[in-house]
């Protein structure tokens, strides 16, 4: 998939900078003003938008509140860039739908940063149908908190983060977070009102071979009269029927979004997301986090590597 990168900005170095960091990946394309930014987006289909906040005329704020309004381009995942956003910025830019900021600093500083912050934008990008507007801004606000911790490049801390807001949103009994190397497991993360044995272990049980065999997340809502699922004893002492497990693999961002966002066939089992509760998943509960949690790990395995 040929990715399309729009930028706005007056300021001429910033284009100059953008287009060589991003052209070898994405293909670029570039407004002077807010004006102009509407016109390609007539035109064209976009898969980010990176707006600077202060331009003569319309602001970058006062683009992304214009895009909003608009049902055909506002799921448009927007970077914002800037200086010193303040406080107040930062909360109307999240109420006209959870932009990220990206100092401008880092386009001198630190390239890469750049880099990862535009893949991570596009790889979070998930639209869901039939997925409530509710849920969708916690979706929104999930995704900029996972950014804000990779960004600053720690896996420990992301990790939680995705444990810990998925485990909120969907209510749940029980996260978990397992690391796999090969046969072994090891539990890195867990959240929940409920606590597993310390021996407990994802490769003992057959949904672990599963897992290897099919590389595809899976939900069930029976736990006890199904051939799949996790510490089913626990479950029941706990009375979480519900479940969602999801396979993470070896493969970063780039890997990700070079393979149209698929996880090559050949590519390793690196971690497993798992989800309990007590009441039923929908579908569309499914979709979300099986699909943020398998493009989210990329965004992991890049940071395991690197620690």
């Amino acid at each position: 998939m040929n990715y399309k990168v729009l930028v706005i900005d007056d300021d001429e170095p910033i284009h100059i900078i953008t287009k060589n960091l991003l052209g070898k990946e994405f293909t670029t394309l570039h407004a002077r003003d807010v004006q102009e930014a509407i016109d390609i987006l007539s035109e064209k289909n976009v898969n980010l938008v990176l707006s600077d906040i202060h331009m003569p005329g319309i602001s970058g704020l006062e683009f992304l509140e214009s895009l909003r309004l608009d049902e055909h381009k506002k799921k448009i995942p927007v970077l914002i860039m800037t200086n010193l956003p303040t406080v107040e910025k930062e909360q109307k830019a999240l109420k006209l739908g959870a932009a990220d900021f990206i100092k401008k600093e880092l386009f001198n500083n630190n390239k890469e940063k750049v880099l990862e912050a535009v893949r991570m934008k596009i790889v979070t990008d998930i639209q869901i149908p039939g997925l409530d507007e509710e849920l969708d801004q916690k979706k929104n606000k999930l995704v900029m908190k996972i950014m804000e911790k990779a960004i600053d490049g720690s896996f420990d801390d992301t990790v939680q983060t995705l444990a810990d807001e998925l485990s909120s949103i969907l209510n749940a009994g029980f996260t978990g977070f397992w690391a796999v190397d090969n046969d072994s497991t090891t539990l890195i993360y867990n959240k929940g009102k409920f606590e597993l044995p310390e021996n407990a272990s994802l490769a003992e049980e057959d949904t672990f071979l599963q897992l290897q065999d099919t590389q595809q997340a899976y939900f069930t809502n029976h736990i006890y009269n199904e051939d799949v699922g996790f510490f089913v004893d626990f479950s029941k002492e706990h009375s979480l029927s519900a479940e969602i497990g999801v396979p993470i693999y070896s493969v970063n961002e780039r890997m990700l979004l070079m393979n149209n966002m698929k996880v090559p066939a050949d590519a390793d089992m690196f971690g497993v997301l798992l989800v309990k509760r007590s009441v039923l998943f929908s579908s569309a509960e499914f979709e979300l986090v099986s699909r943020l949690s398998t493009q989210a790990g990329s965004i992991l395995f890049r940071l395991y590597e690197a620690d």
